[in-house]
C-alpha cells in the first residue's frame, strides 16, 4: 500500500470512528493532521504538478467541493447529515482496524455500519444515484478512495455506498459477491452494481441506459452510456433491496400526483401516459386524441415499451426491465411494425421512442377524415389495422379517466 493509500485508509477509519466515538475520532484526526503536516510539501507539490494551470484542476476543485458538501475539515462527512446510524449495533466492515497501532480498543468490532453490503429499509436506488453524481469530475487515481485526491472504480463505489450508510469492501472481487444477483440488464435497476471484464471493473447503473464510474487513468468520474448493455458484462449485483429499488424509468413531477384512474398504473405506465398527453397538448389537439392514443397503447402494450428479438437494436433501445414481445415485427408502446419498407412505421429508434412513436400515431390519426366523429375504437382500428378490431373498445373508459386526470380537462 502506498503512502497516499495509507492516508486514505486512515481517513476511512476516521470516518467510522466519528460515528461511534467522537473522542477517539478527535485524537485520530489530530494524529492524522500531524502526519499530513509533516508531508504537506510533498503532497502539495504532487497535486499541484498534476493540476496546476489546467481546466481540469478547476473542475476538480469544484467537483470536490460539491462532492464533500457537508464534510468536515478532515474530509469526513458528518454522519448526521448523511443519515447514517449513530450507534455501534451490528458494526461490521471495519476489517483491519484491530491490527492498527493505537486502535486496539476496536479489536472486538467485526463489521461496518449495518453490516457489509446491507442497506436500510428506506434506501432507494435513486439515493445511490444522487450520491454517485456528486463526484462527477473527480479524477481517477489507481488505488484511490479519497475524493480529495481521486478514486479508482471500486474506491468510488465504496465511497458512494458509504455516503448512503452502506459498508462495502474495498475491491471489485469482494464487492461483486454482495447483495443479490440480477439475471440480465433487462432486469437491472437504478443503483445496481455492474461488474465487467471478469472482476476488472465496476460501475453503478443509473437507469435509462446510463451508468457512472471512475473509468481509467487520465479520466474523471462521469455519467456515460452503459456499454455493459452491449457486452463485457460479468455480473450484476443488487445492494438496494428489490422492494425499495427505484424503477429504471424516472417519473416526471407532472405524473406524480395520481387520481383514481392513474392510481392503477405503475410509475413507468404513468410516465408513458403523461408523454402521450403532453404530445397531444403540444400539438393543440383536443383531449379526444389522447384518448385514442392511450386506449391504443393500453390494448397493444399495456402502456409498456416492448422490444422484439426479431427487430435488431430494439433491445438496446429498451429501458431497463422492458418486456420482450414476439408479435411479428412489432415494438414499442403502440406495437408499431418495423420491417424494412413493408408494414413499416419508421425506424426502430422511432418506434422505441415514446415521444416519436406517439407523434407517428397522431400523424396517422389526424390524417383520417372525420376522425373526431368516429367512435374511439373505429378510429384506433383505422390507424392500427389490428387483427382484433373490437379490442380497443374495452379500453375507452379507462383511457378517458387517465386522460381527464393528466390532460386537465374533460376527455
Amino acid at each position: 500500500m502506498t503512502f497516499t493509500e495509507s492516508l486514505g485508509r486512515i481517513e476511512q477509519i476516521q470516518g467510522t470512528l466519528a460515528q461511534f466515538d467522537p473522542v477517539a475520532a478527535s485524537r485520530a484526526a489530530s494524529a492524522a493532521a500531524a502526519r499530513r503536516s509533516s508531508t504537506a510539501s510533498a503532497l502539495t507539490g504532487s497535486l499541484t504538478g498534476s493540476l496546476s494551470g489546467s481546466a481540469a484542476g478547476t473542475d476538480f476543485a469544484g467537483s470536490l467541493a460539491a462532492a464533500l458538501g457537508t464534510a468536515g475539515s478532515d474530509g469526513t462527512a458528518a454522519a448526521a447529515a448523511l443519515g447514517t446510524p449513530t450507534d455501534a449495533t451490528g458494526l461490521s466492515g471495519a476489517s483491519g482496524l484491530s491490527g492498527l497501532s493505537g486502535l486496539a480498543g476496536l479489536a472486538g468490532l467485526s463489521g461496518a455500519v449495518g453490516g457489509a453490503g446491507s442497506s436500510g429499509p428506506g434506501l432507494t436506488g435513486d439515493q445511490v444515484a444522487a450520491a454517485a453524481k456528486r463526484y462527477v469530475g473527480v479524477p481517477y487515481v489507481w488505488g484511490g478512495t479519497d475524493p480529495a485526491r481521486g478514486m479508482d472504480c471500486s474506491g468510488f463505489v465504496q465511497r458512494v455506498f458509504k455516503d448512503v450508510g452502506v459498508a462495502l469492501p474495498r475491491v471489485v472481487s469482494q464487492q461483486m459477491k454482495l447483495g443479490t444477483p440480477v439475471a440480465s440488464m433487462a432486469q437491472a435497476r437504478v443503483g445496481d452494481l455492474l461488474i465487467s471484464h471478469g472482476s476488472g471493473h465496476i460501475s453503478i447503473y443509473l437507469g435509462d441506459g446510463k451508468a457512472i464510474d471512475a473509468p481509467m487513468p487520465g479520466r474523471t468520474i462521469q455519467v456515460r452510456d452503459a456499454w455493459e448493455l452491449r457486452g463485457n458484462l460479468t455480473a450484476i449485483r443488487r445492494i438496494v433491496p428489490e422492494a425499495a429499488a427505484a424503477p429504471g424509468i424516472a417519473v416526471p413531477a407532472s405524473a406524480a400526483a395520481v387520481g383514481p384512474a392513474t392510481a392503477r398504473l405503475d410509475p413507468s405506465q404513468r410516465r408513458y401516459a403523461q408523454v402521450i398527453v403532453d404530445e397531444v397538448r403540444a400539438r393543440g389537439l383536443p383531449a379526444r386524441a389522447a384518448v385514442n392514443a392511450v386506449s391504443t397503447a393500453l390494448q397493444e402494450s399495456s402502456l409498456r415499451m416492448y422490444w422484439n428479438p426479431k427487430v435488431p437494436g430494439s433491445r438496446e433501445l429498451a429501458p431497463a426491465g422492458a418486456p420482450r414481445g414476439t408479435d411479428g415485427y412489432s415494438v414499442g408502446l403502440f406495437q408499431q411494425q418495423v420491417h424494412g419498407t413493408r408494414f413499416s412505421w419508421g425506424t426502430v429508434a422511432d418506434a422505441m421512442d415514446p415521444r416519436t412513436s406517439t407523434r407517428m400515431f397522431l400523424d396517422r390519426l389526424t390524417a383520417l377524415p372525420g376522425w373526431q366523429t368516429m367512435s374511439v375504437a373505429a378510429a384506433d382500428q383505422a390507424v392500427q389495422r389490428s387483427a382484433y378490431p373490437d379490442a380497443y373498445a374495452k379500453w375507452e373508459s379507462t383511457a378517458r379517466g387517465i386522460v381527464s386526470e393528466l390532460y386537465g380537462t374533460g376527455a
